[in-house]
């Protein structure tokens, strides 16, 4: 078939006028894009690349470069994961965006010379199957061949040679994915990716027998994906926010060319991708990124929310993402697009805090403006290889600044830093011996894996409590400790931190908390201090006789970047049950003045024998003008010491706060 067949489908090929238009529409809105494009473009012109696209999985920060031919089963160091994004061809759409935006014929003659280059010099084998062909990488291409070719319907350097070579290997690619569809790709973001693929295929070659059954398997496989891997809280079940969206832009994609080709789409499996939105609105920070948990980088979302808005006509969702159409979305919609986009309104959603109750992720905020408080709480199942060990792991975002954070993922070579970010000893969470609850075989595989148990969520007079508990260190190895976090938020800028570890065995039990290394982390006595850009905030560990380390530990913001960050371990050893209690707080920074903080004796029946801190104990908050006295119970309410009294208050119930001025008895209960 010729250059001039393949292009009768105008769904193939970006119109002259069309490219005109959004160029235009680009360099006015987005010209630091613009600039990035065309230096991808030219690197590639020259065979130097360099992997740093907002959405490119595995980044890269030092050039390849070839000489002469490119050498598509070059592996740089240890790491595959280069031949793999090297393999997915993202260069070839900057090539054509390039060539949209300039017109000059070198990116069109590029792109003709590497397409032809893998063409020739990468045949689907066996062997192959495990570098340049992985269907992951298989599917991947579809989209960037396909997206990359309509650029250049005009330019003389595609020829009809060239056309047929490539409208022949996408049979290959379609053919092979046909095949692919086993029990891993139903549970995995690699079924969908890939059949994603299959469907880009199947509506860019010539309608035949074969290609409708490309489209029906596709859309078939595509269905049962959606409703395996996607939880009731819209949250990919491979608790990775980057995967998350590598699934969600792939359902957003076929959503567009259904729209473009006229495909009913079942409405069902379609809220389920607005749920999937709906997630990345919950869990999106202050700077708009997602959070780092599992493998996942630190990523600004607003492109994927600003096509899901315009695809879904939701003005929330639009609220959450950029005022004007971004720059992939610009090219993928078009005029129309772009411009309605401009005319949809705007509406702030309707909550603040998130429950998703299936996955185990909790998040607060203060408000959706950029200086925010934000906090995050987990507590759910592991998630696959994807997912790390971090049951009761905590987040916490002041005035819009990182206080404590999630330290990503690096890599996924084999090895101790892989395992370290994958453990627990790379989270803020509670510990046993210095331990993870999980044993690594591999860089994916994990050994005593066990369930996490999300206790719950409750916001009464204006404070919050979360719970959660897990039984990692139930594995008659390392011990038997069952583990509870409570945190209390008494605002979403003073959080009370209890860690509860229920024994019959003597262990250290411990905290770890890792800090943002933007700021300055000092420590003196029991108070951790973080000096940032625009936030202050302090870290207090109010149990007594524990020890507090603080030194220094890694964060991985992308992949390929290690950093060096400061991290808190504090812990003390015990014979049975015990508990710490820390309290984090943080404000705008030179208004931010420390909290004063204090356990208090908590007194039962008898008003004159203070309980034992294995039944009780409280803690006193001097907090902007105001007092607040915390009652925690670590036993349960029955006998003669349910009655609890502290600090000249008292209450019934496991979990109490008194604002020492309003409430004198009873207080606010917010656990029973």
């Amino acid at each position: 078939m010729s250059k001039e067949q393949y292009f009768e489908n105008k769904n193939n090929y970006i119109a002259f006028e069309d490219k005109a238009w959004v160029t235009d529409y680009c360099q006015r809105n987005w010209p630091e894009e613009v600039n990035h494009i065309l230096r991808i473009a030219d690197d590639a012109v020259e065979h130097t690349f360099l992997f740093d696209l907002r959405w490119d999985m595995e980044r890269t920060y030092e050039p390849v470069h070839f000489d002469q031919e490119v050498d598509w089963y070059y592996m740089p160091g240890d790491d595959p994961e280069f031949i793999f994004q090297f393999n997915r061809h993202q260069f070839f759409i900057c090539l054509g965006q390039a060539y949209a935006m300039t017109g000059d014929e070198k990116y069109a003659k590029t792109f003709a010379e590497l397409l032809d280059s893998w063409i020739k010099n990468s045949p689907l084998t066996e062997e192959t199957k495990q570098t340049t062909w992985r269907s992951i990488e298989a599917g991947i291409r579809a989209e960037t061949w396909v997206k990359a070719m309509g650029y250049f319907k005009d330019s003389p350097s595609v020829d009809d040679g060239l056309v047929k070579a490539y409208m022949d290997c996408l049979t290959v690619h379609a053919e092979y994915l046909m095949t692919t569809y086993k029990h891993f790709q139903i549970k995995s973001n690699w079924g969908v990716i890939e059949n994603r693929g299959l469907m880009e295929i199947a509506l860019a070659l010539p309608i035949s027998d074969r290609t409708r059954e490309y489209l029906d398997a596709a859309l078939l496989r595509l269905g049962e994906e959606i409703e395996v891997q996607i939880a009731d809280d819209g949250v990919h079940w491979e608790q990775s926010p980057m995967y998350h969206n590598e699934v969600f832009h792939c359902y957003l994609e076929v959503m567009r060319l259904a729209r473009r080709y006229g495909i009913k789409l079942s409405k069902k499996r379609m809220e389920k991708v607005r749920q999937m939105a709906y997630a990345n609105i919950a869990w999106k920070k202050p700077n708009h990124c997602q959070p780092m948990q599992g493998d996942s980088d630190e990523t600004d979302i607003r492109d994927l929310l600003t096509q899901s808005a315009w695809l879904f006509a939701d003005p929330v969702l639009k609220f959450c993402a950029y005022d004007k159409m971004d720059f992939d979305g610009a090219w993928d919609f078009l005029k129309e697009g772009i411009e309605g986009y401009g005319k949809l309104n705007a509406q702030e959603p309707d909550f603040l805090d998130r429950v998703m109750e299936s996955t185990g992720n909790l998040f607060v905020r203060s408000s959706w403006e950029e200086n925010a408080d934000y906090f995050h709480f987990r507590c759910g199942f592991l998630g696959g290889g994807h997912g790390h060990s971090d049951k009761l792991h905590v987040d916490l975002v002041i005035n819009g600044e990182d206080i404590l954070m999630d330290t990503g993922r690096y890599h996924y070579v084999p090895g101790e830093t892989r395992t370290w970010l994958k453990s627990a000893l790379g989270h803020n969470v509670p510990l046993i011996d210095n331990q993870d609850y999980l044993k690594c075989r591999d860089a994916w595989g994990v050994d005593q894996m066990s369930a996490a148990y999300f206790g719950g969520y409750k916001k009464k007079a204006g404070y919050r409590y979360i719970q959660g508990s897990h039984g990692g260190y139930l594995n008659g190895n390392e011990g038997n400790v069952w583990i509870t976090r409570k945190v209390i938020a008494i605002d979403t800028d003073l959080y009370l931190i209890a860690d509860e570890f229920f024994s019959g065995e003597k262990h250290t039990y411990q905290q770890l908390f890792h800090f943002n290394n933007q700021g300055k982390v000092s420590r003196s006595g029991h108070t951790v201090r973080y000096s940032g850009s625009r936030t202050d905030g302090e870290l207090t560990v109010l149990t007594e006789g524990c020890e507090m380390k603080l030194s220094d530990g890694w964060i991985s913001r992308n992949y390929n970047q290690m950093e060096t960050g400061r991290q808190l371990l504090t812990g003390k050893e015990a014979d049975g049950f015990s508990s710490i209690i820390t309290v984090v707080s943080g404000g705008e920074k030179s208004k931010y003045k420390s909290p004063e903080l204090s356990l208090l004796p908590v007194f039962g029946a008898d008003p004159s024998v203070p309980l034992d801190p294995s039944d009780a104990e409280a803690v006193s908050i001097n907090w902007k003008g105001k007092n607040y006295v915390v009652i925690l119970a670590h036993r349960d309410i029955g006998d003669s010491c349910d009655l609890l009294t502290a600090g000249g208050v008292k209450g019934l119930g496991t979990v109490i706060v008194f604002d020492t001025e309003k409430q004198k008895v009873g207080g606010t209960v917010l656990h029973w």
